[in-house]
């Protein structure tokens, strides 16, 4: 299956959870084989945008309790990317996707423009 294909059909069932899967399988075949690079803001924010709407982040803070239930619940983003995905990208998603659950500021920083004086 295609990943047009999949984000479509996901699309008809969940906007938010679409979008994660949309943007978290771009990264892992970009960034593939080269682990060490961080997701850009915009992936993280659309992976805990879907932690928040299924409620995995709690009361929003960060006990690991809270961590947990988002790390779970980050596992459908990486069961929905089963199809388009081979074994080592889906381990790779699932590590990255446990790194966003611990750490909902977990993106490359972004640099500022321009010189500075």
């Amino acid at each position: 299956m295609r990943k047009e294909e999949l984000i479509k059909q996901l699309q008809e069932r969940d906007s938010l959870l679409a979008n994660a899967v949309s943007h978290m399988v771009t990264y892992v075949q970009d960034r593939y084989p080269y682990p060490s690079t961080f997701p850009s803001k915009e992936q993280t924010e659309a992976v805990n945008n879907y932690l928040r709407s299924v409620h995995a982040d709690g009361d929003g803070g960060i006990s690991e309790r809270n961590c947990e239930h988002q790390r779970i619940a980050s596992q459908n983003i990486t069961i929905a990317a089963i199809r388009v995905l081979d074994s080592y990208q889906l381990d790779r998603l699932q590590n990255l996707l446990d790194h966003i659950a611990y750490d909902k500021e977990y993106y490359m920083p972004e640099r500022g423009c321009g010189m500075h004086r």
